[in-house]
């Protein structure tokens, strides 16, 4: 019997480290992403977002051009638009997608779903601000 019991125990924490190990950090995913934007953005605290962290930056363009790029870079990328939460207009554009099936954001919090959110702010004309983080709903 205390074979067996020391069997499962081990089962199960092998089982429980595999599945801990599939969940990707924040930073590691962000960086990974393939935006359409001339450069790297960089990284910023972010209080509220899974991992704290989030990519923001200033680039040129508009919100409806930025809004078609991002959906077809982020749809190639295995990423599903949560049509929904889109919003956009002449002040800038908000976005929420959920991660390629199998993907899990390290640090969500229990009994929450990360997402991918992007929202971009007109600072003037032909310029934009654009943050994008994870966040758990």
């Amino acid at each position: 019997m205390s074979f067996l019991r020391t069997l499962l125990t081990a089962t199960a924490s092998v089982v429980l480290t595999a599945t801990a190990a599939f969940a990707a950090p924040a930073a590691s995913l962000l960086k990974g992403l393939k935006l359409p934007v001339p450069s790297g953005l960089p990284s910023l605290f972010a209080a509220n977002a899974v991992g704290q962290i989030s990519l923001n930056g200033q680039l040129g363009g508009t919100p409806e051009g930025l809004l078609a790029k991002l959906r077809a870079s982020l749809s190639s990328q295995g990423y599903r638009e949560r049509t929904i939460n889109t919003v956009s207009g002449p002040w800038g554009l908000n976005l929420v997608f959920d991660p390629p099936a199998g993907t899990s954001v390290d640090g969500t919090p229990d009994g929450k779903t990360a997402v991918l959110v992007l929202q971009a702010t007109a600072l003037g004309p032909g310029k934009l601000n654009l943050n994008v983080r994870y966040e758990g709903l």
